[in-house]
Protein backbone atom coordinates (compact mmCIF):
# COMPACT_ATOMS: atom_id res chain seq x y z
CA UNK A 1 0.00 0.00 0.00
CA UNK A 2 2.62 2.61 1.27
CA UNK A 3 4.90 1.75 -1.81
CA UNK A 4 1.75 2.40 -4.71
CA UNK A 5 0.92 5.42 -2.91
CA UNK A 6 4.32 6.58 -3.57
CA UNK A 7 4.59 5.56 -7.22
CA UNK A 8 0.91 6.98 -7.85
CA UNK A 9 1.79 10.45 -6.07
CA UNK A 10 5.29 10.46 -7.88
CA UNK A 11 3.69 9.92 -10.94
CA UNK A 12 1.70 12.56 -10.72
CA UNK A 13 4.10 14.93 -9.52
CA UNK A 14 5.51 14.70 -12.80
CA UNK A 15 8.39 11.63 -12.32
CA UNK A 16 9.78 8.66 -14.04
CA UNK A 17 8.77 6.12 -11.22
CA UNK A 18 10.29 2.41 -10.84
CA UNK A 19 8.42 0.15 -8.03
CA UNK A 20 10.11 -2.77 -7.29
CA UNK A 21 7.77 -5.40 -5.64
CA UNK A 22 9.47 -8.81 -3.77
CA UNK A 23 5.70 -10.06 -3.00
CA UNK A 24 2.40 -8.20 -2.37
CA UNK A 25 3.06 -7.46 1.05
CA UNK A 26 0.59 -7.30 3.81
CA UNK A 27 -2.10 -5.38 1.89
CA UNK A 28 -3.47 -8.45 0.16
CA UNK A 29 -3.79 -10.04 3.79
CA UNK A 30 -5.32 -6.74 5.33
CA UNK A 31 -9.26 -5.97 6.11
CA UNK A 32 -9.38 -4.25 2.93
CA UNK A 33 -10.75 -1.11 4.70
CA UNK A 34 -8.70 1.96 5.08
CA UNK A 35 -8.29 3.70 8.79
CA UNK A 36 -6.17 6.44 9.37
CA UNK A 37 -6.73 7.39 12.77
CA UNK A 38 -10.32 7.04 15.13
CA UNK A 39 -11.10 7.42 19.04
CA UNK A 40 -13.67 6.23 21.32
CA UNK A 41 -15.32 9.48 21.40
CA UNK A 42 -15.67 9.24 17.59
CA UNK A 43 -14.24 12.20 16.95
CA UNK A 44 -13.56 13.44 13.22
CA UNK A 45 -10.33 12.19 11.49
CA UNK A 46 -8.47 15.43 12.10
CA UNK A 47 -8.84 15.43 15.49
CA UNK A 48 -8.22 11.66 16.17
CA UNK A 49 -5.42 11.89 14.08
CA UNK A 50 -3.95 15.15 15.59
CA UNK A 51 -4.12 13.05 19.02
CA UNK A 52 -1.92 9.91 17.09
CA UNK A 53 0.22 12.94 16.42
CA UNK A 54 1.16 13.99 19.71
CA UNK A 55 2.45 10.07 20.42
CA UNK A 56 6.06 10.49 20.55
CA UNK A 57 7.52 7.73 17.92
CA UNK A 58 3.70 7.64 15.85
CA UNK A 59 4.73 8.69 12.08
CA UNK A 60 2.03 11.26 12.26
CA UNK A 61 4.34 12.96 14.74
CA UNK A 62 6.56 14.03 12.17
CA UNK A 63 4.29 15.49 9.60
CA UNK A 64 3.39 18.32 12.08
CA UNK A 65 1.09 20.92 10.12
CA UNK A 66 1.38 18.88 6.90
CA UNK A 67 -0.88 15.94 8.49
CA UNK A 68 -4.31 17.01 7.95
CA UNK A 69 -3.80 18.31 4.45
CA UNK A 70 -1.98 15.35 3.88
CA UNK A 71 -4.67 13.39 5.08
CA UNK A 72 -7.25 14.93 2.68
CA UNK A 73 -5.04 14.55 -0.31
CA UNK A 74 -4.24 10.73 0.58
CA UNK A 75 -8.29 10.50 0.70
CA UNK A 76 -8.47 11.88 -2.75
CA UNK A 77 -5.76 9.77 -4.44
CA UNK A 78 -7.21 7.05 -3.48
CA UNK A 79 -10.56 7.87 -4.50
CA UNK A 80 -9.21 9.12 -7.58
CA UNK A 81 -7.08 5.94 -8.09
CA UNK A 82 -9.29 2.93 -7.35
CA UNK A 83 -12.44 3.49 -8.63
CA UNK A 84 -13.21 -0.49 -9.45
CA UNK A 85 -13.80 -0.78 -5.40
CA UNK A 86 -16.30 1.99 -5.33
CA UNK A 87 -14.67 3.36 -1.99
CA UNK A 88 -17.15 5.46 0.52
CA UNK A 89 -17.08 6.88 3.31
CA UNK A 90 -14.81 9.85 4.54
CA UNK A 91 -13.72 12.50 2.28
CA UNK A 92 -12.01 14.82 3.85
CA UNK A 93 -9.91 14.80 7.20
CA UNK A 94 -13.25 16.77 8.53
CA UNK A 95 -15.42 13.76 8.42
CA UNK A 96 -16.03 11.02 11.16
CA UNK A 97 -15.06 7.22 10.42
CA UNK A 98 -17.38 4.32 9.30
CA UNK A 99 -18.05 1.39 11.74
CA UNK A 100 -17.75 -1.89 10.29
CA UNK A 101 -18.60 -5.22 11.27
CA UNK A 102 -15.49 -7.42 11.23
CA UNK A 103 -15.31 -11.46 11.18
CA UNK A 104 -15.38 -11.37 14.93
CA UNK A 105 -18.36 -9.76 15.68
CA UNK A 106 -16.79 -6.72 16.45
CA UNK A 107 -16.73 -2.87 15.41
CA UNK A 108 -13.47 -1.60 13.40
CA UNK A 109 -14.02 2.27 12.73
CA UNK A 110 -12.42 2.86 9.05
CA UNK A 111 -12.45 6.27 7.10
CA UNK A 112 -12.72 4.73 2.90
CA UNK A 113 -14.04 0.91 2.74
CA UNK A 114 -15.08 -1.08 -0.88
CA UNK A 115 -18.43 -0.13 -1.61
CA UNK A 116 -20.77 -3.17 -0.29
CA UNK A 117 -18.89 -3.17 2.81
CA UNK A 118 -19.40 0.37 3.55
CA UNK A 119 -22.76 0.15 2.91
CA UNK A 120 -23.16 -1.75 6.68
CA UNK A 121 -22.16 0.98 8.64
CA UNK A 122 -23.23 -0.05 11.82
CA UNK A 123 -23.91 3.57 13.27
CA UNK A 124 -26.56 3.95 10.70
CA UNK A 125 -28.15 0.09 11.14
CA UNK A 126 -28.38 0.88 14.84
CA UNK A 127 -30.83 3.82 14.20
CA UNK A 128 -33.65 2.17 12.90
CA UNK A 129 -35.30 -1.42 13.90
CA UNK A 130 -34.25 -4.16 11.93
CA UNK A 131 -32.42 -7.68 12.25
CA UNK A 132 -29.39 -8.37 10.24
CA UNK A 133 -28.94 -11.81 9.14
CA UNK A 134 -25.34 -12.94 9.58
CA UNK A 135 -24.84 -14.94 6.86
CA UNK A 136 -23.12 -18.38 7.41
CA UNK A 137 -22.28 -20.53 3.84
CA UNK A 138 -20.29 -23.56 4.22
CA UNK A 139 -18.07 -25.18 7.25
CA UNK A 140 -17.32 -23.61 10.71
CA UNK A 141 -19.30 -20.69 9.62
CA UNK A 142 -22.12 -21.47 10.73
CA UNK A 143 -20.37 -21.31 14.45
CA UNK A 144 -18.79 -18.10 14.03
CA UNK A 145 -22.04 -16.85 12.44
CA UNK A 146 -23.47 -17.27 15.50
CA UNK A 147 -20.27 -15.80 17.55
CA UNK A 148 -20.54 -12.81 15.43
CA UNK A 149 -24.62 -11.95 15.72
CA UNK A 150 -23.98 -12.24 19.30
CA UNK A 151 -21.46 -9.49 19.02
CA UNK A 152 -23.24 -7.00 16.83
CA UNK A 153 -26.85 -7.83 18.29
CA UNK A 154 -24.96 -6.08 21.12
CA UNK A 155 -23.90 -3.35 19.12
CA UNK A 156 -27.16 -2.82 17.66
CA UNK A 157 -29.33 -2.55 20.46
CA UNK A 158 -31.56 -1.23 21.08
CA UNK A 159 -33.79 -0.79 18.17
CA UNK A 160 -31.89 -3.37 15.73
CA UNK A 161 -30.29 -6.68 16.37
CA UNK A 162 -28.67 -9.53 14.66
CA UNK A 163 -29.68 -13.15 14.03
CA UNK A 164 -27.73 -16.00 11.93
CA UNK A 165 -28.83 -16.96 8.32
CA UNK A 166 -27.70 -20.67 7.63
CA UNK A 167 -27.47 -20.61 3.45
CA UNK A 168 -27.63 -24.39 1.84
CA UNK A 169 -26.10 -23.70 -0.87
CA UNK A 170 -22.64 -25.51 0.16
CA UNK A 171 -24.14 -29.32 1.51
CA UNK A 172 -21.47 -31.58 0.51
CA UNK A 173 -19.09 -32.96 3.07
CA UNK A 174 -15.90 -31.25 1.10
CA UNK A 175 -17.66 -27.64 1.41
CA UNK A 176 -17.35 -27.40 5.04
CA UNK A 177 -13.07 -27.27 4.27
CA UNK A 178 -13.56 -24.05 1.67
CA UNK A 179 -12.05 -20.99 3.25
CA UNK A 180 -13.89 -17.66 2.13
CA UNK A 181 -11.67 -17.27 -0.66
CA UNK A 182 -12.46 -20.12 -1.93
CA UNK A 183 -16.44 -19.44 -2.03
CA UNK A 184 -15.32 -15.91 -3.59
CA UNK A 185 -13.99 -17.73 -6.69
CA UNK A 186 -16.76 -20.15 -6.80
CA UNK A 187 -19.41 -17.11 -6.44
CA UNK A 188 -17.62 -15.84 -9.65
CA UNK A 189 -18.51 -18.76 -11.87
CA UNK A 190 -21.51 -18.64 -14.13
CA UNK A 191 -24.74 -19.24 -12.41
CA UNK A 192 -24.04 -19.58 -8.87
CA UNK A 193 -24.57 -16.34 -7.93
CA UNK A 194 -28.35 -17.06 -9.11
CA UNK A 195 -28.39 -20.35 -6.87
CA UNK A 196 -26.72 -18.26 -3.73
CA UNK A 197 -29.63 -16.04 -4.30
CA UNK A 198 -32.36 -18.66 -4.37
CA UNK A 199 -30.26 -20.07 -1.01
CA UNK A 200 -30.34 -17.06 1.18
CA UNK A 201 -34.08 -15.99 -0.09
CA UNK A 202 -34.89 -19.32 1.68
CA UNK A 203 -32.90 -18.69 4.66
CA UNK A 204 -33.59 -15.27 5.34
CA UNK A 205 -36.94 -16.12 5.17
CA UNK A 206 -37.09 -18.27 8.09
CA UNK A 207 -34.64 -16.19 10.03
CA UNK A 208 -37.07 -12.99 9.56
CA UNK A 209 -34.34 -11.14 8.53
CA UNK A 210 -34.22 -7.46 7.12
CA UNK A 211 -30.98 -6.99 5.36
CA UNK A 212 -27.82 -9.71 5.01
CA UNK A 213 -24.29 -9.55 5.97
CA UNK A 214 -22.60 -12.04 3.73
CA UNK A 215 -18.47 -13.02 4.43
CA UNK A 216 -18.32 -12.42 0.49
CA UNK A 217 -19.79 -11.06 -2.08
CA UNK A 218 -16.98 -12.73 -4.60
CA UNK A 219 -14.05 -11.56 -5.85
CA UNK A 220 -14.35 -9.68 -9.38
CA UNK A 221 -17.21 -7.54 -9.24
CA UNK A 222 -19.02 -7.48 -5.67
CA UNK A 223 -20.78 -3.97 -6.75
CA UNK A 224 -22.84 -6.11 -9.27
CA UNK A 225 -23.06 -8.71 -7.57
CA UNK A 226 -24.68 -7.21 -4.33
CA UNK A 227 -26.85 -5.26 -6.89
CA UNK A 228 -28.19 -8.13 -8.44
CA UNK A 229 -28.61 -9.85 -4.89
CA UNK A 230 -30.67 -6.70 -3.79
CA UNK A 231 -33.38 -6.54 -6.92
CA UNK A 232 -33.60 -9.91 -6.49
CA UNK A 233 -34.14 -10.34 -2.63
CA UNK A 234 -35.83 -6.90 -1.87
CA UNK A 235 -33.13 -6.88 0.95
CA UNK A 236 -30.60 -4.34 1.94
CA UNK A 237 -27.39 -6.65 1.23
CA UNK A 238 -23.85 -6.15 2.80
CA UNK A 239 -20.51 -7.71 2.86
CA UNK A 240 -18.44 -7.75 6.37
CA UNK A 241 -14.61 -6.84 6.78
CA UNK A 242 -11.87 -9.86 5.73
CA UNK A 243 -9.76 -11.42 7.97
CA UNK A 244 -6.62 -13.51 6.27
CA UNK A 245 -7.12 -14.96 3.78
CA UNK A 246 -8.70 -11.61 3.07
CA UNK A 247 -11.31 -11.50 -0.21
CA UNK A 248 -11.69 -7.45 0.08
CA UNK A 249 -7.56 -7.63 0.78
CA UNK A 250 -6.86 -9.47 -2.69
CA UNK A 251 -9.01 -6.91 -4.71
CA UNK A 252 -7.21 -3.72 -3.34
CA UNK A 253 -3.39 -5.78 -4.41
CA UNK A 254 -5.62 -5.89 -7.73
CA UNK A 255 -6.80 -2.97 -7.77
CA UNK A 256 -3.62 -1.06 -7.09
CA UNK A 257 -1.75 -3.11 -9.69
CA UNK A 258 -4.34 -1.91 -12.29
CA UNK A 259 -4.03 1.60 -11.18
CA UNK A 260 0.24 1.31 -11.16
CA UNK A 261 -0.10 0.05 -14.72
CA UNK A 262 -2.62 3.19 -15.65
CA UNK A 263 -0.46 6.02 -14.17
CA UNK A 264 2.54 4.48 -16.30
CA UNK A 265 4.50 3.26 -13.03
CA UNK A 266 7.17 0.52 -13.98
CA UNK A 267 7.01 -2.36 -11.94
CA UNK A 268 9.59 -5.20 -11.68
CA UNK A 269 9.17 -7.95 -9.68
CA UNK A 270 13.02 -8.68 -8.04
CA UNK A 271 14.66 -8.14 -4.51
CA UNK A 272 16.10 -4.19 -3.81
CA UNK A 273 19.27 -4.42 -2.31
CA UNK A 274 21.91 -1.51 -1.32
CA UNK A 275 24.44 -0.79 -3.49
CA UNK A 276 26.87 1.18 -1.49
CA UNK A 277 26.58 4.49 -2.29
CA UNK A 278 23.29 5.20 -1.70
CA UNK A 279 21.46 4.10 -4.87
CA UNK A 280 20.03 0.40 -5.06
CA UNK A 281 20.30 -2.72 -7.04
CA UNK A 282 17.29 -4.90 -8.19
CA UNK A 283 18.53 -9.06 -8.08
CA UNK A 284 16.58 -11.20 -10.09
CA UNK A 285 17.44 -14.75 -10.33
CA UNK A 286 21.04 -14.82 -11.25
CA UNK A 287 21.05 -11.16 -12.70
CA UNK A 288 21.67 -7.44 -10.53
CA UNK A 289 20.80 -4.78 -12.32
CA UNK A 290 21.94 -1.23 -10.80
CA UNK A 291 19.26 1.53 -10.47
CA UNK A 292 20.36 5.23 -11.06
CA UNK A 293 17.47 7.08 -9.20
CA UNK A 294 17.61 10.57 -8.03
CA UNK A 295 14.77 9.88 -5.14
CA UNK A 296 14.79 6.40 -3.64
CA UNK A 297 11.66 5.42 -1.27
CA UNK A 298 11.45 3.04 1.00
CA UNK A 299 8.19 0.70 1.89
CA UNK A 300 9.81 -2.41 2.03
CA UNK A 301 7.17 -2.79 5.21
CA UNK A 302 8.33 -4.82 8.51
CA UNK A 303 8.46 -8.34 9.62
CA UNK A 304 5.48 -9.79 7.32
CA UNK A 305 6.94 -7.39 4.29
CA UNK A 306 10.36 -8.58 4.92
CA UNK A 307 11.38 -4.80 5.36
CA UNK A 308 12.97 -5.49 8.83
CA UNK A 309 14.00 -8.84 9.68
CA UNK A 310 15.36 -9.98 13.13
CA UNK A 311 18.80 -11.67 13.39
CA UNK A 312 19.73 -15.00 15.50
CA UNK A 313 21.26 -12.85 17.88
CA UNK A 314 18.32 -10.69 18.63
CA UNK A 315 19.51 -7.42 16.35
CA UNK A 316 17.08 -5.93 14.36
CA UNK A 317 18.25 -5.08 10.67
CA UNK A 318 16.57 -3.42 7.61
CA UNK A 319 16.96 -5.32 4.93
CA UNK A 320 17.58 -3.18 1.84
CA UNK A 321 20.04 -0.23 2.67
CA UNK A 322 20.83 -1.61 6.22
CA UNK A 323 19.51 1.56 8.08
CA UNK A 324 19.13 1.07 12.06
CA UNK A 325 16.15 -0.16 13.19
CA UNK A 326 14.59 0.13 17.24
CA UNK A 327 11.74 -1.30 18.87
CA UNK A 328 10.48 0.43 22.41
CA UNK A 329 14.16 2.43 22.18
CA UNK A 330 15.88 -0.67 21.50
CA UNK A 331 18.40 -2.24 18.88
CA UNK A 332 17.93 -5.72 19.68
CA UNK A 333 15.05 -7.98 20.64
CA UNK A 334 15.43 -10.38 23.91
CA UNK A 335 15.41 -13.97 23.43
CA UNK A 336 12.94 -14.25 25.77
CA UNK A 337 9.47 -12.05 25.19
CA UNK A 338 9.07 -9.48 28.21
CA UNK A 339 6.60 -7.24 29.49
CA UNK A 340 8.52 -4.33 28.06
CA UNK A 341 8.11 -5.71 24.58
CA UNK A 342 5.58 -7.83 24.12
CA UNK A 343 2.73 -7.70 26.52
CA UNK A 344 1.09 -11.05 28.26
CA UNK A 345 -2.29 -10.21 27.26
CA UNK A 346 -3.08 -10.76 23.76
CA UNK A 347 -4.90 -7.18 23.76
CA UNK A 348 -2.01 -5.37 25.41
CA UNK A 349 0.61 -3.05 23.96
CA UNK A 350 3.06 -4.63 22.11
CA UNK A 351 6.35 -2.47 21.24
CA UNK A 352 8.10 -5.09 19.49
CA UNK A 353 5.58 -5.20 16.93
CA UNK A 354 6.07 -1.99 16.27
CA UNK A 355 9.80 -2.30 15.43
CA UNK A 356 10.87 0.71 12.17
CA UNK A 357 13.45 2.62 11.30
CA UNK A 358 13.73 6.63 13.01
CA UNK A 359 13.07 9.22 10.66
CA UNK A 360 13.25 12.78 10.06
CA UNK A 361 10.46 15.10 9.61
CA UNK A 362 11.16 14.60 6.06
CA UNK A 363 10.61 11.15 6.41
CA UNK A 364 14.09 10.73 5.64
CA UNK A 365 16.62 8.09 6.90
CA UNK A 366 20.30 8.29 5.43
CA UNK A 367 19.44 8.69 1.26
CA UNK A 368 16.07 7.50 1.68
CA UNK A 369 13.05 8.49 1.85
CA UNK A 370 10.96 6.10 4.21
CA UNK A 371 6.64 5.50 4.32
CA UNK A 372 4.21 2.54 5.50
CA UNK A 373 5.49 0.37 8.44
CA UNK A 374 9.08 0.44 7.61
CA UNK A 375 8.34 3.90 9.49
CA UNK A 376 7.49 1.89 12.76
CA UNK A 377 5.71 3.65 15.76
CA UNK A 378 2.61 2.03 15.33
CA UNK A 379 0.88 -1.21 15.15
CA UNK A 380 -1.35 -1.64 12.27
CA UNK A 381 -3.32 -4.68 13.54
CA UNK A 382 -4.04 -3.37 16.93
CA UNK A 383 -4.29 0.06 17.22
CA UNK A 384 -6.14 2.64 14.77
CA UNK A 385 -4.17 3.65 11.59
CA UNK A 386 -3.16 0.99 9.31
CA UNK A 387 -3.83 1.14 5.84
CA UNK A 388 -4.35 4.99 6.29
CA UNK A 389 -0.85 5.70 7.67
CA UNK A 390 0.77 3.70 4.76
CA UNK A 391 -1.22 5.47 2.39
CA UNK A 392 -0.22 9.09 4.01
CA UNK A 393 3.18 8.66 4.61
CA UNK A 394 3.41 6.77 1.34
CA UNK A 395 1.74 10.33 -0.67
CA UNK A 396 4.18 12.29 1.28
CA UNK A 397 7.22 10.50 0.67
CA UNK A 398 6.17 10.25 -3.15
CA UNK A 399 5.48 14.01 -3.47
CA UNK A 400 9.24 15.03 -1.43
CA UNK A 401 10.85 12.23 -3.63
CA UNK A 402 9.65 13.47 -6.48
CA UNK A 403 10.45 17.28 -5.92
CA UNK A 404 14.69 15.64 -5.14
CA UNK A 405 14.65 13.92 -8.62
CA UNK A 406 13.10 16.92 -10.05
CA UNK A 407 16.09 18.95 -8.30
CA UNK A 408 18.69 16.53 -9.20
CA UNK A 409 17.83 16.03 -12.73
CA UNK A 410 17.87 19.70 -13.11
CA UNK A 411 21.48 20.05 -11.87
CA UNK A 412 22.85 17.64 -13.62
CA UNK A 413 20.99 19.28 -16.93
CA UNK A 414 22.99 22.34 -15.35
CA UNK A 415 26.24 20.79 -15.52
CA UNK A 416 26.02 19.49 -19.40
Amino acid sequence: MAGACAALAAREAGADTLLVSRAPGATAMSSGAFDFASSEDDAPLAEAARRLGRRAGHPYALLGEDLIPSIDAAIDLLRRSLPGLRLEGARTAADRNLWLATPLGLSKPAALAQGPIAAGDLRSLSTREGRLGVVALAGTQVVEARLVAKGLSELLAPLAGAVVVAADLYRQRADALRTVPEIAHDLDRPGRRAELIESLGRAAAVAHATALLLPTLGLADPVGARAEMERALGLPVFEALGAPPSVPGLRLQRALSEALDKAGVRVLQGIAEGAGDGQVQIVRGVECQPVRAGAVVLASGRFLGGGIRCETDGRLRETVLDLPVRAAGRSTLAALPNEDLFAQRAGGRHAGLMAGVEADSDLRSGSAFLCGAVLGGFDPAREAGGLGVCAVTGLVAGERAARQAGRVASSAEARR
